[in-house]
């Protein structure tokens, strides 16, 4: 589903904050979206302002991307500025404490993502205190566990699932991702005969890169004639798209629509709205695309004799009569 702009809801930091925070605008794309499983936000930080508190989070992994300008992270590693391609990759569990700022003359721009998963913890250590979700309610504790404030949870983090993926490990990974240093992964796609002609695509998996297993954030590139896929939905699995330099092609039910750079486009588990991306252009397009990674799921292609079906570690491409193809079950990859 293309998400419209009028539909995109934009807050601002509030008055009372302006002070300590500074300028922050932010547009709520995945609940325009109808996403529930992350969230995706296209947010504008204006010079000198910052994000808030230095934070981590113990149930949700997070993610930033940066489109325009120039924002500095600062971890328990110290600063680091980024630039338009560069990423950061935050596994939940993982206590690296951080924030974005701008430090420069002009405002930056980026999208950020965060898993929404039952029950999670966000630590502030600078400040000693936490941020505790409940089913329905939220407090704000001090390390000697007395609550400070609470309230009720908002309708957007009500009946989540419980936490999934693989918490922080303990492996030590640079928490930021520099544009071009993820190897290409590219091809042809991995469907069976006679399906397999989709035309060549470039991807970078970033979120691989990072560490993060509740979702996969991508950049992929489709040269000219290609596809992104056979046209397919999801059931248990959000997705998101986001145009950053071309012009691509999107092939829903209702047909056909060209999506320019800054679009962006939702599909929420489980509504069978196929689609697929093509490049009619002569020119390669690039965009930033998101997807939930769950235990179990099935996908269903409507247009051609495939259903893919992933549970208990193994992955399978079946005919629509549950008749396996060649070489399948594998297992699950990530």
């Amino acid at each position: 589903m293309i998400v419209a702009p009028a539909s995109i809801r934009r807050s601002v930091t509030p008055e009372a904050d302006l002070t300590r925070l500074g300028r922050v605008e932010t547009l709520h794309l995945s609940d325009a979206g109808g996403l529930t499983q992350f969230g995706v936000h296209d947010q504008t930080l204006f010079p000198g302002a910052t994000t808030g508190r230095r934070h981590w989070h113990s149930a949700e992994d997070e993610f930033v991307y940066v489109l325009e300008g120039s924002v500095t992270l600062r971890d328990d590693a110290g600063l680091h500025d980024l630039g338009p391609g560069d990423a950061v990759a935050w596994p939940h569990g993982c206590p690296n404490a951080h924030h974005l700022l701008n430090r420069s003359a002009a405002p930056c721009r980026y999208l950020v993502l965060g898993s929404r998963a039952a029950g999670d913890i966000c630590s502030y250590p600078d400040e000693g205190l936490r941020q505790v979700n409940h089913t329905d309610t939220w407090v704000i504790e001090d390390k000697d566990g007395t609550v400070i404030k609470g309230g009720p949870l908002p309708a957007g983090l009500l009946g989540l699932r419980a936490p999934w993926g693989r918490s922080w490990d303990g492996t030590q990974r640079p928490a930021v991702i520099r544009a071009g240093s993820v190897p290409d992964e590219g091809g042809q796609g991995s469907y069976p005969p006679p399906y397999d002609d989709i035309g060549d695509y470039i991807a970078q998996p970033l979120s691989d890169a990072g560490g993060l297993t509740q979702f996969g954030a991508f950049t992929e590139t489709l040269l000219p004639g290609a596809r992104s896929s056979q046209r397919h939905w999801h059931a248990n699995e959000d997705e998101f798209l986001f145009v950053l330099n071309g012009t691509v092609t999107l092939h829903e039910n209702d047909g056909p629509h060209d999506l320019s750079r800054g679009a962006c486009a939702c599909w929420p588990a489980g509504v069978p709205n196929a689609h697929c991306l093509e490049n009619r252009t002569d020119q390669p397009v690039t965009y930033f695309v998101a997807g939930t990674r769950l235990p179990e799921d099935e996908v269903t292609y409507p247009d051609i004799d495939l259903h893919y079906s992933r549970r208990d570690c193994m992955r399978a491409q079946l005919h629509k009569d549950g008749t396996v193809y060649p070489g399948w079950p594998r297992k699950v990859l990530r």
